[in-house]
Formats: structure tokens, C-alpha cells, sequence
């Protein structure tokens, strides 16, 4: 079986969530992780998990969404996730994002929030579903300070240095569509191991103009097999085993 482990079915039209879904079986995804950005995702995928037993839900806020909520309201989303705790499969997508920081002030709010999120991690023991953007090294830092035991690097392929030190302190790395689209991706994919490789969509993102759905994500398998030589059926195995590590 093949997993998803970022997306955002909660932005799917509700009369496609199941289309996507048999679709997803179909190609062998048995499982859906849908990461939330802000209020109304974080409702909102809560709600698709108890509908579909595919779907398992990812709380959190998205870094630049973040930054533009005041105190009382990011102190109601972390009382939100303290009371569905039992219901979070793993918090996501947070992180850092300084491409689109307007100010040191966003930065520092992004950061220690960042650090809310690590540390209601390793007090609730579920895994966190990390979002990067330029600010890739500084999120490593943070990690390691704060001593995050269950960590997956969302797109996390674009440095084999950071890759490398991501896989030294014992971090998931997942890979999308890109590994697809761009040469660079693949080739710092040849030498990463695959114990530490998850699949993702980051559907319903687009690429090449069409939208990307879970199902996709046995193309990125293939891509992956035919990239590292390695069997499917060994790639699908794999993919089991890290998928259980990290988020059982």
C-alpha cells in the first residue's frame, strides 16, 4: 500500500471527496494525510476524518496564515488542538516560510510559534508535517534545539547538504510531483535512502496545469523506482514500514 502524506482535501469540493478517494484505492492509497492551514481547515479536516476513515487529519497553521492572527486568537487554536488531541493524527503544516516575510517581526512570530508547535508535538507524541520555504537551515536549527523526535520535511529536495543533515538527526523527508517535473530533484533523490523517503501530492495543488489528486501518487513511486533502480513492489514495501515508524 502507498500513502499521501500532504495534502489539503479539505480545499476539494465536498462532492469530489469520495471520487478522489476511490480513485486514490484504486491506485493502491489507502491513506490520505490532509494538512490544515488555519481555522476553518483545521475544522473543516476534522470533520472529512470521522466521514472517511481514508482521510487522517493534520492540525496546525500554516506560517503566513499565522502571522497575521493576533494572541487571543493563536492561544484559542492551541487550547483547539489541546482538545482534539486524541483525534490528531499529526500536526501540519507548520514551519517557517520567509519568501513572503514582510518583516523580522513575521519571522520572529513564525518562530516561536514554530516552536508552540514542536513542543506540543513531543507532548502529545504525534508526528510534525513541516512546511520550509527559504528558510530551510534555520528550520534544521530549531529541530535540533528543541529536540523534535517525530519530524517529516515536507518538499524537503532541494539541497543534498540539508537532506543529509535532515537523515543525520533521524528526520523523514517526503517528495512530490517534482520528482517528476525537475532534474535537480532527481538527481539529489539517486543517493537518499529510502527509509527515509515519503510520498506526498500536496494535491489539489497543480502542476503542469492539472490538478494533482492522491492518486498521483503512484506516478511519484515509479519515478522514484526507475530513479534509485530499485523494484516496486521493494519501493511499496518501504513505504509501509516508514509510514508506520513515523505516524504510529
Amino acid at each position: 500500500m502507498f500513502y499521501d502524506v500532504h495534502s489539503h482535501i479539505d480545499l476539494v469540493e465536498e462532492e469530489n471527496v469520495s471520487k478522489i478517494i476511490n480513485e486514490a484505492k484504486e491506485k493502491n492509497v489507502g491513506e490520505i494525510i490532509s494538512c490544515s492551514t488555519s481555522f476553518i481547515s483545521n475544522k473543516k479536516n476534522l470533520l472529512l476524518s470521522k466521514k472517511y476513515e481514508e482521510i487522517k487529519p493534520a492540525l496546525g497553521l500554516y506560517p503566513l496564515d499565522l502571522v497575521e492572527l493576533n494572541e487571543e486568537e493563536l492561544n484559542k487554536a492551541f487550547n483547539y488542538f489541546e482538545e482534539n488531541k486524541k483525534n490528531i493524527f499529526a500536526i501540519g503544516e507548520v514551519g517557517l516560510d520567509y519568501k513572503y516575510c514582510k518583516t523580522t517581526a513575521e519571522q520572529e512570530k513564525q518562530t516561536n510559534y514554530f516552536k508552540k508547535f514542536i513542543e506540543l508535538s513531543n507532548s502529545i507524541k504525534k508526528p510534525l508535517i513541516i512546511h520550509s520555504r527559504y528558510a530551510q537551515s534555520q528550520v534544521l536549527k530549531i529541530l535540533e534545539k528543541k529536540d523534535a523526535s517525530k519530524v517529516l520535511l515536507h518538499s524537503f529536495v532541494d539541497s543534498k547538504k540539508l537532506m543529509k543533515q535532515a537523515i543525520d538527526h533521524n528526520y523523514y523527508i517526503s517528495v512530490g510531483l517534482s520528482a517528476i517535473n525537475f532534474k535537480e530533484v532527481r538527481e539529489n533523490l539517486v543517493n537518499f535512502p529510502i527509509e527515509k523517503l515519503l510520498f506526498e501530492t500536496d494535491s489539489p495543488i497543480r502542476f503542469n496545469g492539472e490538478k494533482s489528486h492522491p492518486s498521483k501518487i503512484i506516478d511519484i513511486a515509479k519515478k522514484v523506482s526507475e530513479i534509485k533502480n530499485i523494484n516496486i513492489i521493494d519501493i511499496e514495501k518501504q513505504q509501509e514500514k516508514n509510514y508506520d515508524l513515523l505516524f504510529h
